[in-house]
């Protein structure tokens, strides 16, 4: 086949993002590259899904890699694991290196799936402020996203999502259900909530949102739904609204600096300054302006709110919201500005990492700190609510209509071909419902 016959058959079979981007992947590998870096790091706490994907799909795995390789004429593949997935290494080594595919083993600690501080543990490179990995040679794609690339090229679609179930449920499972599986459906595979008063957090406990809707669906990018108590701590910090953390940012905060001198982003010399962005709540005017750039590359990923601010103040929302107002005022650190302040990795930046056994104990989520192994549970999951707009593109367009009978593989929607979206299938036989801005809701029972 020819690179771009691959990349439709990609592109067909609707395979995105699988890690929590969401980004079509058809065209993320229309592009030559030196290195590519396969992610099955498991970035956020209490997760075995990328580790579940490595077992039950190793040749998959590689076989993704060897596509891609093909695609991008990479010279070199490099497969990240985290260190308490080690055993996940050895099983896999002997089989990566009949292929020329590297293993490298991540420290335990968070973020180390965040793709700046993989593409630099890796490579020893650095991508620039605000940039990605190919501006240094490097693609960069989820393990299970890999696995899709491999369905692709036998023209399986996406149908599927593998997800970690856990926290207050009975029974903590990861698992494979239909795209479209409701979250109560998902719940129900883990024997049940443990708790009477139930919240969802989806995709992870640092950089998931809180849901309490559980008919909500799984989507093609959710990587797990963590269940806690509604009245846990963390649930709280989370569900905080933009005028209290704001009031409470304005007259608390004593800028100790604790937010950035834990900042991920930062001990790798890059230029986000959470306390600045703290201070500028107290300023005005230009002065105002010049403090509220240091959220330019906040990746968001919670440590200065979840774990290093003793005030429990929410310099993170602070910082999402900030860089939202920089975008549309267009008053972003510009491309020279920020290289100029790109400083070079902190010379204690490994001891300041933090292990993923003190975020447990910080959130207070020792007691969910239980396994969750892949199990197939064969349960029939009679009507699923399919998405059709992702992150990126326009909403895929149903070609089926209400009362359509429809098989599992079978497209429901389109995307054209210059749009960054991608077509939807159904994930189970069944007759299509209902069509909404929600998505295209199929039943078994006709």
């Amino acid at each position: 086949m020819t690179k771009s016959e691959i990349l439709e058959k990609i592109r067909l079979a609707g395979v995105v993002g699988a890690g929590g981007g969401g980004f079509p992947s058809h065209r993320k590998l229309n592009t030559n590259v030196e290195h590519i870096i396969a992610n099955g790091v498991e970035c956020e706490p209490l997760l075995y899904k990328d580790r579940e994907v490595m077992l039950k799909e190793t040749e998959k795995t590689l076989h993704g890699l060897e596509i891609i390789r093909e695609l991008t004429d990479a010279k070199k593949i490099t497969l990240a694991i985290k260190e308490k997935n080690r055993d996940v290494a050895e099983i896999i080594t002997p089989l990566a290196k009949k292929t020329g595919i590297d293993i490298f083993i991540t420290r335990n600690v968070y973020p180390a799936g965040d793709e700046y501080i993989l593409v630099y543990e890796v490579t020893g490179r650095r991508i620039p402020p605000n940039g990605i990995p190919l501006m240094v040679g490097c693609l960069v794609n989820n393990v299970e996203t890999l696995v899709n690339i491999s369905n692709a090229i036998e023209n399986i679609p996406v149908t599927r999502k593998f997800l970690t179930i856990t926290g207050a449920v009975k029974n903590p499972i990861t698992t494979s259900v239909p795209v479209g599986t409701s979250f109560k459906d998902c719940i129900d595979l883990a024997g049940g909530f443990t708790t009477s008063n139930p919240v969802a957090l989806t995709g992870g406990v640092m950089m998931g949102g809180v849901e309490t809707d559980f008919s909500l669906p799984v989507t093609k990018i959710l990587g797990g739904l963590i269940i806690l108590p509604s009245d846990h701590t963390l649930v709280a910090r989370k569900s905080s609204p933009q005028k209290v953390y704001n009031k409470a940012g304005h007259s608390t905060c004593d800028q100790c600096s604790f937010c950035t001198q834990l900042c991920p982003r930062y001990i790798l010399g890059y230029p986000i300054q959470p306390h600045l962005v703290m201070r500028s709540l107290q300023m005005t005017g230009e002065a105002r302006d010049r403090l509220n750039q240091w959220a330019s590359s906040c990746c968001e990923c919670n440590v200065c709110t979840l774990f290093a601010c003793p005030e429990k103040l929410d310099p993170k929302n602070i910082c999402v919201d900030t860089k939202i107002k920089l975008r549309e005022e267009q008053k972003e650190f510009t491309r020279e500005e920020a290289e100029k302040v790109f400083r070079d990795v902190h010379p204690v930046r490994e001891g300041r990492e933090i292990p993923i056994t003190s975020l447990y104990q910080r959130l207070g989520l020792k007691p969910y700190d239980r396994k969750a192994e892949f199990k197939n549970i064969d349960k029939n999951i009679s009507e699923v609510l399919i998405p059709v707009k992702y992150n990126f593109g326009k909403a895929a367009k149903p070609v089926v209509k209400i009362g359509s009978k429809v098989n599992e593989g079978e497209m429901i929607a389109s995307a054209d071909e210059n749009d960054p979206g991608v077509p939807v299938h159904s994930s189970i036989d069944g007759i299509v419902k209902e069509i909404s801005e929600k998505g295209i809701l199929i039943s078994k029972n006709y």
